[in-house]
């Protein structure tokens, strides 16, 4: 079985350099999925708008029983992952992340905007994907072999290797304009933060603060102790640097 595989837009991105192509000729020797051919190029599902074959709209389980053109779409930004698609018909109720090692500089970023965000160094590639698929999150990584994995559903494979390129490339890339809930979860475990009053926690606070600052906020999982300090005042300039309004 003999197929054109045509690729579109953004996709291309992850086809060899050394091709310097976008339309393939395929021999097709054994049944296979449309997941499992284009993926075969590289091209990771979760990538992937949407897939033509002979013009008509067809899912990743598909399987080519004639000769033909697949067409091969990127996602079009803004990528609103709470509209049900062909391609993924169960959209999410929210957008919450899961940042991989590769990206977790990233993933530090985000929560201080407030978002949702898995972080971790351990996690094996079966465990985020299995987080993925139970928690509904969207993987971040500059990993693309991790996102030919069946249970990873939404995901964005980072272009860029700086991490505040990164923020613009996942902010542009999904539609978020804010407003932000910046300084709102504890940037070491992701947990929302609560305020509490000083005095319930002055014996765990420095000299300096204690006398220069009276607002503080706890988060109720690590204990880990916030405050508007001079940190606070120098990422919000910085994220405002970059055009993020906080």
């Amino acid at each position: 079985m003999k197929l054109t595989i045509i690729f579109r837009g953004e996709v291309n991105f992850f086809l060899s350099r050394t091709s310097q192509r976008s339309v393939f000729k395929h021999t097709l020797a054994r049944k296979a999925s449309v997941k499992d051919i284009v993926e075969s190029f590289r091209v990771p599902h979760t990538e992937i708008g949407n897939l033509l074959f002979n013009r008509m709209s067809v899912d990743f389980s598909f399987n080519p029983e004639s000769d033909g053109e697949l067409v091969v779409e990127e996602i079009k930004s803004p990528y609103d992952v709470t509209r049900p698609s062909y391609l993924r018909k169960e959209a999410l109720d929210e957008l919450r992340f899961l940042a991989d090692v590769n990206v977790m500089k990233l993933g530090r970023l985000l929560i201080m905007l407030g978002f949702d965000v898995q972080v971790s160094d351990s996690f094996s590639d079966k465990t985020i994907a299995r987080i993925a698929d139970e928690e509904k999150r969207v993987v971040l990584t500059r990993d693309t072999d991790l996102l030919k994995r069946k249970k990873i559903v939404f995901a964005r494979r980072l272009r860029n290797h700086n991490p505040y390129d990164q923020l613009y490339e996942t902010l542009h890339f999904f539609g978020i304009t804010g407003p932000f809930n910046f300084f709102s979860r504890c940037s070491s475990c992701n947990t929302r933060l609560e305020r509490i009053e000083k005095e319930k926690i002055i014996h765990r606070l420095a000299p300096k603060t204690k006398k220069y600052y009276n607002t503080f906020y706890i988060c109720p999982d690590c204990m880990r102790i916030f405050w508007k300090g001079s940190h606070h005042d120098s990422m919000k300039k910085r994220f405002e640097s970059k055009g993020i309004k906080v």
